[in-house]
């Protein structure tokens, strides 16, 4: 490839190639090579004028100089938008490049209009554009919607008619800037969701002729069997070659209801195996399933507006209706064509309907650049009102990667032989716990080449049933293996391991029936629990629950050490949810934030459900925002960018009502000239739309 450097810093190259020498699939495919080199930290690739940035590590000059020497003109890379971890920055810098370009071009086209073009061109080219404002507006008419589009139509045919030419392609242009910017705004939304409204996992079960492989997510390809098991996210869209199972399909249909999947069924990437077994045979791989569907159905999902929002959009829609009216009663009453036309020029919604949606999408833009999620509108609203906050405590208000802190045998059963079967049946599913317990194993080397279980039945925040070396066996929560599968509990057990491990979380492991073994499994507290606690409080937060599945014990000993309001032990998932549920039932806004497949039903449950980045899969498929760091601080960066967006919304409705209905006033009498009028209101609607493109928090200190 020919090309030349037009800059040249350590570790940042640009150059520059022959403009439109790549289309957009081979601008994308040559980012994302330089992207699989090693030491490059950025690519962009822009077409419109042959231009490549890098990023890299400075020592690796020579070998990126050597990948771009690499490509050739006749043969470039072409790639559809992947998920590799970079493609999202990738499409984002693709996107800011082409509003850019579209904005500069709307305003260059503009001023060359008006310096090359002779009058009569200029309004031949204005009544030519008008075209497709009066066709839209006509077919809103048709279709028995009297809408903004109907407005603006009126006022571009208006100013036609009033000979007012320069006025009517005003109006056209900043429409123009607008629809751009909202276009790029939802651009932005939909990229930010499209990275990470689909969970998927870094690793699955390949099944083979000798058994179940653990490999990495990108090496799946079609035609391949996955082994996908209770409380995991289906990875990929396939068809159903063994078993059957329940699968939540909210994330494809919007509709939270149990599907039932049995052989020849088709599952898609993003649901959850709520319950049961399935091998399912590959049919898109990885980036290329209905992702780009579950995006757009849950930005156009009316549901998931912001109340605040759809009511403002409903209000704008009602005042069309008003505007019309007023205009003809105006000229009735006047006789004044111009003096009636104010209120066509200057109308309420046109500044609602853009500006409020743009102030929601560009919250949840700005929400991603700060590696959160949010699945709509709705749960902002939900976050800047809430003041009750639900925990889970493994997982949460404790780090995600517990350790095991002692392996109790109650049976001579060697610690090791019990970690190295623990080990292998709980690899296989997503909680901390069995992190914990698989981490454990690792660490002091212990390994197995084939499984030494039968096939597994999971019950989900309870335990697992099996077979090891043809016994029963059982392993899980003391309510599971005590009360569920009736293992007698040895006297003094509890007391034994109180002190043994007196904070420590149990997991209990029988075979045929008598109790084998315990792990003490301990989870300190978040070195920022007690400091996200008191800024939520700070932030209007007035009570703080915790709902745990742990003894009361260690249950107790976190809710003293944070001063929690209410702590709930040894609860179900199925309690989780009716504790949720009844808070709302009392008036309360709830938020849930939890990390287990036992936590779904909860999360589900509440106003708002929030999912950690070491979250189980299930939990951050199920959760309204997810939170793609580790950290808890992120509540409260949320919690204020959400105010904020609330209270950005609230002061725009009172200016937009104010600002217009005085240059209205103004227009009806006679105290500003139409053309002003009309100006100075399109010039406020785009300067709120624009304004509300802004970030909300400031800049985070690097």
């Amino acid at each position: 490839m020919l090309y030349r450097i037009v800059s040249d810093i350590p570790g940042r190259l640009r150059l520059r190639t022959q403009a439109g020498l790549f289309d957009d699939e081979e601008a994308r495919g040559v980012a994302y090579a330089l992207m699989r080199t090693r030491g490059v930290r950025h690519a962009e690739v822009h077409p419109a004028n042959g231009s490549i940035l890098v990023a890299f590590d400075p020592i690796e000059r020579r070998r990126v100089l050597s990948a771009i020497d690499a490509f050739d003109v006749l043969d470039l890379p072409r790639e559809q938008v992947g998920i590799e971890g970079f493609s999202a920055a990738i499409e984002v810098a693709a996107e800011n490049n082409r509003f850019r370009l579209e904005i500069a071009s709307l305003a260059a086209w503009r001023l060359l209009r008006r310096l090359l073009l002779p009058a009569p061109l200029r309004v031949a080219w204005t009544v030519l554009r008008s075209i497709g404002f009066v066709a839209e507006g006509l077919r809103r008419l048709l279709d028995g919607r009297i809408t903004v589009e109907v407005l603006d139509a009126t006022a571009v045919v208006a100013s036609l008619l009033r000979g007012s030419f320069d006025g009517a392609d005003t109006i056209m242009f900043l429409l123009g800037l607008s629809s751009t910017m909202e276009r790029h705004v939802q651009s932005r939304v939909h990229l930010a969701l499209r990275d990470g409204i689909v969970t998927r996992a870094e690793s699955v079960w390949l099944s083979g002729e000798d058994g179940d492989v653990c490999i990495p997510i990108d090496e799946v390809e079609r035609d391949q069997v996955l082994h996908l098991m209770a409380g995991s996210v289906l990875p990929v869209d396939g068809k159903v070659v063994d078993g059957e199972a329940e699968v939540d399909e909210a994330s494809m249909t919007g509709e939270s209801r149990l599907v039932h999947k049995a052989e020849g069924s088709t599952v898609f990437a993003g649901t959850a195996l709520e319950d049961g077994d399935l091998r399912v045979r590959v049919t898109a791989a990885p980036g290329d399933s209905r992702i780009d569907d579950i995006v757009t159905m849950v930005e156009q999902s009316a549901e998931l507006k912001a109340g605040v929002q759809s009511d403002a959009e409903r209000l704008a829609d009602a005042l069309v209706p008003l505007n019309l009216f007023a205009f003809f009663a105006i000229l009735a009453l006047t006789r004044n064509v111009g003096k009636a036309m104010a209120v066509l020029m200057v109308d309420y919604s046109c500044a609602i309907k853009l500006s409020m949606p743009v102030a929601v999408m560009s919250a949840m833009d700005e929400a991603s650049r700060r590696n959160v999620v949010v699945k709509g509108g709705r749960y902002l609203e939900a976050l800047a009102g809430a003041d009750t906050v639900v925990f889970d405590k493994t997982g949460t208000l404790t780090h995600a990667s517990p350790q095991v802190e002692r392996v109790l045998s109650f049976t001579g059963v060697g610690e090791d032989t019990l970690l190295r079967y623990a080990a292998c049946i709980e690899e296989h599913f997503p909680h901390s716990m069995a992190r914990a317990i698989v981490a454990e194993a690792k660490r002091r080397g212990l390994t197995h080449v084939n499984e030494l279980h039968a096939e597994v039945e999971y019950v989900v925040a309870h335990g697992i049933s099996t077979r090891i070396d043809g016994l029963g066996a059982v392993i899980g929560s003391a309510h599971f293996v005590f009360e569920d599968e009736g293992v007698p509990k040895p006297e003094g057990i509890e007391e034994a391991i109180h002190e043994a491990a007196p904070t420590a979380s149990v997991v209990y492991m029988a075979q045929d029936g008598v109790l084998v073994g315990a792990f003490c499994i301990s989870d300190p507290l978040r070195d920022e629990a007690a400091g996200v606690l008191a800024q939520l409080r700070s932030l209007g937060i007035e009570r703080v629950v915790m709902l745990t599945g742990d003894a009361e014990t260690s249950a107790r000993y976190v809710a003293d050490r944070l001063g929690i309001d209410a702590c709930h032990a040894q609860v179900l998932p199925e309690d989780k949810s009716f504790y949720v549920g009844e808070l709302r039932r009392q008036g309360h806004v709830v938020i849930m934030v939890g990390d287990g497949i036992n936590d779904s039903p909860a999360l589900a449950a509440a106003d708002v459900s929030v999912a950690l980045s070491d979250a189980s899969d299930i939990a951050r498929a199920v959760a309204d925002v997810s939170v793609l760091d580790a950290s808890l601080e992120s509540l409260v960066t949320m919690r204020c960018l959400a105010q904020r967006l609330m209270a950005r919304i609230h002061r725009d409705y009172r200016f937009i009502v104010g600002f217009n209905t005085g240059l209205i006033a103004l227009g009806v009498a006679g105290a500003l000239p139409l053309t002003t009028a009309a100006y100075l209101h399109n010039v406020s609607t785009l300067a709120v739309t624009g304004l509300n493109a802004r970030p909300l928090l400031p800049r985070p200190r690097r």
